[in-house]
């Protein structure tokens, strides 16, 4: 007998629908995450863009719809990416999806790559996803290896929003970080989340300078790396190398044996 499929997406979905007359949905998202990681901030620090009493009530709303819609789902499932699949089934565009190619990877698909590459076996272990999107990669690992430390990355914010998010919720124990990972002096901003959980036993969140993070220096040692490792420039003329003939075709006969 197939297991019943729910749509743990509805609440949320329902929640932006009624607001959708006064307020983008896709603006009203990238504020309900920052809602969520300036609610979990153990720095206290202070709000970048402060909400209106208006934007706070339905930010409570969506995080009410996404808490108990996550509660129902990890009754399920091991872990649930509820933002991830918001995003890309009503927030994210079909243009938006081809022009950027942010497909996220099926949740189903995560589990089965996370078991084949196995990262980590060792508890404390770092485990690194560099274009993260909503981190479901990480999330999977994680389940696998609860004790290593998760790196995610993506040029994306919104991306790197939902991962911090995600995190929070799944006590992943890592960091996140806004920059574009094929340029190694990319480092826009920086999340540490749940490095005190262990302790606590509350999630919790707060921004991280580019020095604190191992995905910034571990990229700037491997530039410096590859810097060192080129052959030194010779001023002496270089050696012409002598011109190899092409060779010559060659007709084959499948009757002659000798």
């Amino acid at each position: 007998m197939s297991a019943k499929i729910l749509d743990y997406k509805k609440d949320m979905i329902k929640v932006f629908e009624t607001y959708r007359h006064k307020y983008d949905p896709y603006s009203l998202f990238e504020r309900f995450l920052e809602f969520v990681i300036v609610g979990f901030d153990i720095t206290f620090s202070k709000v970048e863009r402060p909400l209106i009493e208006e934007e706070a009530k339905i930010c409570m709303e969506l995080l009410v719809s996404w808490t108990t819609s996550m509660n129902e789902a990890l009754k399920q499932h091991e872990w649930y990416d509820l933002l991830g699949e918001v995003y890309m089934d009503y927030l994210s565009g079909t243009m938006k999806k081809h022009w950027t190619g942010q497909y996220f990877t099926p949740m189903h698909i995560c589990d089965m790559m996370a078991k084949i590459t196995d990262p980590g076996e060792k508890v404390g272990e770092r485990v690194m996803d560099c274009a993260c999107g909503s981190g479901r990669m990480l999330l999977a690992s994680h389940v696998l290896h609860p004790g290593n430390y998760c790196c995610a990355q993506d040029m994306d914010r919104i991306c790197c929003l939902m991962t911090v998010c995600n995190f929070i919720i799944h006590g992943v124990n890592g960091e996140v970080v806004c920059g574009d990972s094929l340029d190694p002096t990319d480092y826009r901003d920086g999340w540490r989340t749940n490095e005190v959980l262990h302790l606590t036993g509350i999630p919790c969140v707060r921004k991280m300078d580019m020095m604190e993070s191992t995905t910034y220096r571990g990229s700037l040692a491997t530039l410096d790396e590859m810097k060192t490792s080129k052959p030194a420039k010779s001023n002496a003329p270089a050696k012409k190398s002598p011109k190899k003939e092409s060779p010559q075709p060659i007709q084959y006969s499948l009757f002659d044996f000798e």
